[in-house]
């Protein structure tokens, strides 16, 4: 897909539903290098990111008026998502994952169709897949998601798919692990561990695959994909899938440490993650858990066939490029990279 055929379909007003986060902030700025239409930004948090053509409505999918967000939009892109992270209850035991995930969805699409929107993509998750039967994951892989975020999005997928028609097209992105600069999360850990010459620990033996995302292909392949037709699920897969020893060795070798890595045996370690997860104390949750020593990685066919999209990041590309942000951030001369600052230029969107 060409970048003019792309510029084009976002002429019109562009709604961004999440577009204050982290990936929010990335989309925006990629909208405004392709010299867009306005957008509209709707978000718990305000936009911070500045720009004439960018509009801010602040409030919660679940509740707030979405028919001033959406008013003349042609493309509606829906990023908003309860997560592990998000700030929304005193324990992530308590997360709202379906009354965000599942409802906030149905509000969006029944608003956007309302509104006269053209074109909805909704940013799910590969955990949609559950356990891997078969590697890489491609769109026709068996879903069935084991935890309540994994359910959470692949119940809002449906809604969304029931949705579409020739006049109100839809379509479903899903990504793996999104990283870049200033998302962090269980990162700053890891990190720290190095940087302070600390035991950096490792579930099982460190030699399974699990996909990291850059944050500028992941937006890339949602702009893409607002500019296309029918309703078609896109896995968004890296240009390569280092091993979780690989990256934690690229780490300690970048931060100049002497940090060993040390294996924790996966069985005993998930069993009793099972049992405090009932006791609602656990450090790491199902859709964490289950699969933390796994091959866990993605095949972009849908993309790569039907849009010519290909990934121009590697993961441990991508995870270096975010500790490199860190160790500057840390140092305080970083930039928080919600709201579009702080992230690693991309190289083209074409």
């Amino acid at each position: 897909m060409d970048q003019q055929h792309i510029r084009e379909q976002y002429q019109r007003p562009t709604a961004v539903i999440g577009g204050a986060g982290f990936l929010g902030g990335e989309v925006i700025r990629q909208l405004r290098t392709l010299g867009c239409g306005e957008v509209r930004v709707a978000d718990r948090e305000p936009w911070q990111g500045g720009g004439e053509q960018v509009r801010s409505f602040v409030g919660d999918i679940r509740t707030m008026d979405l028919a001033g967000v959406l008013a003349g939009v042609g493309t509606v892109l829906h990023l908003a998502a309860c997560q592990y992270h998000s700030p929304l209850a005193a324990s992530k035991y308590d997360l709202p994952f379906f009354p965000v995930n599942v409802d906030g969805t149905r509000r969006v699409v029944a608003a956007a169709k309302s509104a006269g929107a053209e074109r909805l993509v909704f940013v799910s998750t590969n955990m949609v897949y559950g356990i891997p039967r078969a590697l890489p994951l491609d769109e026709g892989h068996v879903t069935e998601p084991f935890g309540p975020y994994g359910k959470s999005k692949l119940a809002a997928e449906r809604i969304v798919a029931e949705a579409h028609s020739d006049s109100f097209q839809t379509s479903v992105v899903r990504p793996g692990l999104i990283v870049g600069p200033g998302r962090m999360g269980v990162f700053t850990h890891v990190f720290e561990w190095f940087l302070r010459n600390r035991p950096a620990w490792i579930i099982g033996s460190g030699n399974n695959r699990y996909e990291m995302m850059a944050v500028e292909d992941v937006a890339r392949l949602v702009l893409h994909v607002g500019a296309a037709r029918d309703y078609v699920v896109y896995n968004c897969a890296a240009q390569s899938v280092p091993t979780m020893r690989e990256w934690y060795e690229a780490i300690r070798k970048m931060a100049g440490s002497k940090s060993p890595i040390w294996g924790i045996s996966a069985g005993p370690l998930k069993l009793g993650c099972r049992v405090l997860e009932a006791m609602r104390l656990s450090p790491l949750l199902r859709d964490q858990y289950l699969i933390a020593d796994r091959d866990y990685y993605m095949d972009a066919k849908n993309a790569r066939e039907r849009l010519g999209w290909a990934p121009q990041w590697g993961g441990l590309d991508a995870i270096l490029a975010t500790f490199s942000w860190y160790l500057g951030a840390r140092n305080g001369a970083g930039t928080r990279a919600a709201n579009g600052t702080g992230t690693a230029s991309t190289p083209g969107i074409s």
